[in-house]
């Protein structure tokens, strides 16, 4: 994202996220709400939104932050052969494409989060294991109001001002 381009929405993020998975996995993620319960034929990723933890205060730029937390749903199918060692492929795959990512986005989010890796549903009547990855991400909301500068020890650092030495 370019300093022209900026969060307006928590779920932009969501779906850069998502976008950004498939493109590197090569496969389509769906919300992992659906209207019918119906069984994987084969390994299927989903994701669902978790929790926005409220962040009371804003970052250093002045924007709002959001803390969002993510999940991505691992569904196996108990038919498949190795299906947990299948799951836990999977998930772990996800987890190296999530590891402190920041998706283009490196002025409006810091470094993703990984919380958990785990079986949540073994489900041997409906034929199905399930792992989630859950990662949080703190986003910032909004374009920048005005432009900051670096500070480093006792030096204010700013690429427009020439701080060499005037000789007199």
């Amino acid at each position: 994202m370019s300093s022209n381009l900026f969060f307006r929405a928590p779920s932009e993020w969501v779906k850069l996220v998502v976008s950004t998975l498939e493109k590197r996995l090569n496969i389509n993620i769906d919300t992992a709400y659906r209207r019918e319960a119906k069984e994987p034929i084969h390994t299927l990723i989903t994701y669902q939104v978790g929790e926005s933890e409220p962040v009371n205060h804003a970052g250093n730029d002045g924007r709002k932050l959001h803390e969002i937390e993510l999940r991505f749903l691992v569904e196996v199918p108990t038919a498949v052969g190795d299906f947990d060692l299948e799951a836990l492929d999977a998930s772990t795959r996800l987890e190296r494409e999530l590891l402190n990512e920041r998706f283009g986005c490196f002025n409006d989010v810091e470094d993703t989060r990984l919380i958990s890796n785990l079986p949540r549903k073994f489900d041997p009547d409906n034929g199905v294991l399930l792992r989630v990855v859950t990662i949080k991400q703190r986003i910032y909301m909004g374009p920048v109001g005005e432009d900051w500068h670096q500070i480093v020890g006792n030096s204010h650092y700013d690429a427009g001002v020439d701080e060499t030495p005037k000789v007199a």
